[in-house]
């Protein structure tokens, strides 16, 4: 009697089992899919960017649903001006070619804001002025730079970078207005990148 049993003991167990795993996925049907995600919005950042050509900006595109929670969707990127700037599928745009362009970015049929974007030639050389001058404890200088590319056009719109060589004696702001501190002799130098101009030299007097 118990061998007769035990196979209809097992085909039980099976069909309990397997009544089991259905209510189990039953269950499961709740879980939300990226699929039935409904999108509200997509955000690109930066909202603006300057390039020079060659040289590369990373986008970050956040989106939410229709209650605002975040969600990770996979989306598309467009350049309306590719020629200027292209952008890859990771969000990371390349300066090619001077001008303006507007990144976007698009998933679920709905497009995100746009990004400004100006790409300016690079640049192969900075020129400084002036090349010496004087100045008096307390009092200012204004130095100014010319970028240009390495055709000698000038590059408009150019990120330049000022340095002093010892703010001990003077020191120079973001727009090249240098200020005297003490007596003594440096040298004011403008940059973009990894071009620098020749060094002006500054004597502050008492």
């Amino acid at each position: 009697m118990n061998n007769i049993g035990f196979p209809r003991r097992r085909h039980f167990a099976l069909l309990l089992l397997l009544a089991l795993s259905l209510a189990l996925a039953g269950c499961g049907g709740s879980s939300s899919s990226s699929d039935t995600v409904t999108i509200s919005k997509i955000t690109v950042t930066p909202a603006t960017a300057n390039l020079t050509v060659g040289s590369t900006q990373q986008f970050y595109a956040a989106a939410v649903d229709t209650n605002n929670n975040s969600v990770a969707v996979a989306t598309s990127w467009t350049s309306s001006s590719p020629a200027v700037a292209s952008i890859n599928a990771s969000g990371i745009a390349t300066g090619l070619t001077a001008g303006t362009t507007q990144i976007t970015a698009s998933a679920g049929g709905v497009t995100s804001n746009t990004s400004a974007v100006t790409v300016a030639a690079r640049v192969a050389s900075l020129t400084i002025s002036p090349m010496s001058s004087t100045v008096k404890v307390n009092a200012t200088q204004q130095f100014t730079a010319v970028a240009k590319d390495s055709s000698g056009n000038v590059v408009t719109g150019a990120a330049i970078s000022w340095a002093c060589s010892f703010v001990g004696v003077a020191t120079v702001d973001t727009n090249g207005l240098v200020t005297g501190i003490s007596p003594g002799t440096v040298t004011i130098v403008a940059s973009v990148g990894t071009v620098s101009s020749q060094p002006a030299a500054l004597t502050v007097t008492p």
